[in-house]
């Protein structure tokens, strides 16, 4: 597409001023979405650590609760449900977007298109559902 497909009539003028110096001039084939190779290594420098953290830190947390005997209590099965759903976004959602974000191409397939979004959906209503828990476990102990 070019800026006369949008732009109803346009003529093919670029922009507003009509000297032609649109972004369409001057980069006819580019894909606006596509990073530059510095853009791709500073969100590659804040995400790689994100997901590192986030998958490490919960994975630990699930650890510790399921092997210390003394751990096992009802508030730290819920924060075990958290860091289950948290992993899970880290690992199945933020990981495979971030990679569709650095490209700009889905190579997931269709399927895992689809268990992604579920996935995003599924724990972000786990982790709201069980801090209500949380919530009404605590106002009930008191």
């Amino acid at each position: 597409m070019n800026g006369s497909d949008f732009g109803g009539g346009g003529g093919g003028v670029a922009n507003s001023t009509g000297n032609g110096t649109g972004a369409d001039a001057a980069w006819p084939d580019s894909n606006q979405f596509e990073l530059s190779w510095w853009h791709q290594l500073a969100w590659t420098a804040l995400f790689v650590p994100m997901i590192m953290v986030a998958t490490g830190g919960n994975l630990i947390v699930i650890w510790i609760v399921m092997t210390n005997k003394r751990m096992r209590n009802v508030t730290n099965y819920f924060l075990v449900n958290l860091s289950i759903a948290d992993a899970m976004v880290s690992t199945l959602n933020v990981s495979v977007n971030f990679s569709y974000m650095l490209t700009s191409n889905w190579s997931f397939g269709t399927a895992y298109c689809k268990i992604s979004q579920f996935v995003a959906v599924l724990s972000i209503c786990a982790s709201v559902f069980t801090l209500m828990a949380i919530s009404i476990d605590r106002y009930v102990s008191d």
